[in-house]
C-alpha cells in the first residue's frame, strides 16, 4: 500500500457495523494528516466518513482530536507565564444566528475586572464578524501575538488575544482540504478547546444541545490532564445560540477541578436583566461592531452607557461578562457579576484593558521578539 493510501484501513473501519474506529486511531490519522502523508482524497474521504458516522461529535473523539492537534501546536510553555493559568470565553460558531461579538466584548470587560484573560479565536467563517475581524478593526495587529511574544504581552496586559492560525500550524495542512470539501468536519467544532495557553477557567459556547453534552464530557476529560484547571462552563442558548442567550433559557454544564459535571439552566432573570430579542443583538460588519464596542467601552455615548435601562447589546455583554466573573471565582452570584461588569465599564478599566493590550503589542514589535 502506498503512503498516499495510508488511511484506507481507517476509512474501511468507518464502513463497518458498528464502526470500529477508536480515539487512538483518530489520533494516528490526524498525525498522518498534519505531516502531509495521505493524499487529499484520502483525507477528505476519512473526514467525510467520520462526519457521516457521527463519531466527530462523540466526547472521546473530540478529546483525542484536541490533544493530538496540540501536539503540533506552538504551545505557550507554562513556566513562561502565570502559573495559575488564564481565562477564556469562546464559542464554536456555526449557530447561524449572526449575533454581535459578545464573547470578545465580555473578555475585554472581564479583563477590566482584573482577570487575566487570554481569548483564543479566529476570523469569521459562518458569521459577519469573527473575533479576529473585530479586533483588527480595533487596531490590533493579529500577527504580533505568537508563542514567543505572548509571555511578555501577558505580563503587561490583563487581556490578550491568541489568533488561532498563529498557534496551530498543523491545521494549515488540512485547510485546503477543508476548503475544497465545503462541508463541516470535526475541525469545525474543536477551536474553543484548543487554547494554547494554560487555562484555569473558561466558558465554551456550542451551537446545539447534543454537542453541549459531548463537549462537557470532552472538556472534563481534558481538564483531568490540566494542572491549572479549576472550572469550565459549556453553554447553549435554547434559542439556538453558542453564547449565554439574551432571551429565554441557556443550558449549562459546569465542570469542576475533578472533572465532575453539574448541569443547570440560567436566563437573564438570574442576572436581574430583562430579555432582549436576538434581532436586537444582531451583528453588523466588523467595522460597525468595532465602533459600537468602542462606545460601550468608553461609555461616551448615551445610547450605550450603563444605566437603569440599557441598550440590548450592553446587557448582552454584561450578562456574559458576569458569567466569566462567576466561573473565574470572583463571585458566586450572577447578579454580583453584572455589578462587577458595570464597574469595569464605568470606571474605564475595560477600555484601559484594550489599550494596555495594544500598547503591549507595540512594545513587542519594538523589541523585535
Amino acid at each position: 500500500m502506498s503512503t498516499k493510501q495510508v488511511l484506507t484501513p481507517y476509512i474501511k473501519s468507518l464502513f463497518l457495523e458498528p464502526p470500529n474506529l477508536t480515539p487512538d486511531d483518530l489520533s494516528t490519522v490526524l498525525r498522518s494528516m498534519f505531516r502531509g502523508i495521505p493524499s487529499d482524497i484520502q483525507s477528505a474521504a476519512f473526514l467525510t466518513a467520520l462526519r457521516m458516522r457521527g463519531l466527530d461529535h462523540e466526547p472521546e473523539f473530540i478529546a483525542a482530536a484536541v490533544s493530538t492537534i496540540l501536539e503540533f501546536s506552538d504551545y505557550i510553555l507554562p513556566e513562561l507565564v502565570d502559573k495559575d493559568g488564564y481565562i477564556d470565553i469562546v464559542g464554536t460558531g456555526g449557530d447561524g444566528q449572526n449575533t454581535f461579538n459578545v464573547s470578545t466584548s465580555a473578555a475585554i470587560v472581564a479583563a477590566g475586572m482584573g482577570l487575566k484573560v487570554c481569548k483564543h479565536g479566529g476570523k469569521a467563517s459562518t458569521s459577519a464578524s469573527g473575533s479576529g475581524d473585530l479586533l483588527k478593526c480595533l487596531g490590533v495587529d493579529l500577527s504580533v501575538v505568537n508563542n514567543k511574544t505572548t509571555p511578555e504581552i501577558v505580563q503587561k496586559s490583563n487581556f490578550c488575544y491568541l489568533f488561532a492560525p498563529s498557534f496551530h500550524p498543523g491545521m494549515g495542512k488540512v485547510a485546503p482540504i477543508r476548503a475544497q470539501m465545503g462541508i463541516p468536519t470535526i475541525f469545525n467544532i474543536l477551536g474553543p478547546l484548543m487554547n494554547p495557553i494554560p487555562l484555569r477557567a473558561r466558558i465554551l459556547g456550542v451551537y446545539s444541545e447534543k454537542l453541549g453534552e459531548s463537549y462537557a464530557l470532552a472538556a472534563a476529560k481534558l481538564a483531568q490532564k490540566s494542572p491549572t484547571h479549576e472550572r469550565t462552563m459549556v453553554v447553549w442558548g435554547e434559542v439556538g445560540l453558542d453564547e449565554i442567550s439574551p432571551i429565554g433559557s441557556t443550558k449549562c454544564w459546569i465542570i469542576d477541578e475533578t472533572g465532575s459535571i453539574t448541569r443547570t439552566v440560567i436566563s437573564p432573570k438570574n442576572f436581574k436583566l430583562p430579555d432582549h430579542s436576538l434581532e436586537s443583538v444582531r451583528s453588523g460588519t466588523p467595522e460597525q461592531n468595532a465602533d459600537i464596542l468602542l462606545h460601550i467601552l468608553r461609555q461616551d455615548t448615551p445610547e450605550y452607557t450603563c444605566k437603569s435601562i440599557n441598550h440590548p447589546l450592553v446587557d448582552y455583554i454584561l450578562m456574559n461578562a458576569a458569567a466569566v466573573a462567576v466561573i473565574a471565582g470572583l463571585t458566586d452570584s450572577w447578579e454580583e457579576g453584572v455589578k462587577m461588569a458595570v464597574d469595569s465599564l464605568v470606571s474605564g478599566k475595560a477600555a484601559k484593558a484594550l489599550e494596555d493590550f495594544k500598547a503591549a503589542l507595540n512594545d513587542a514589535k519594538t523589541n523585535g521578539i
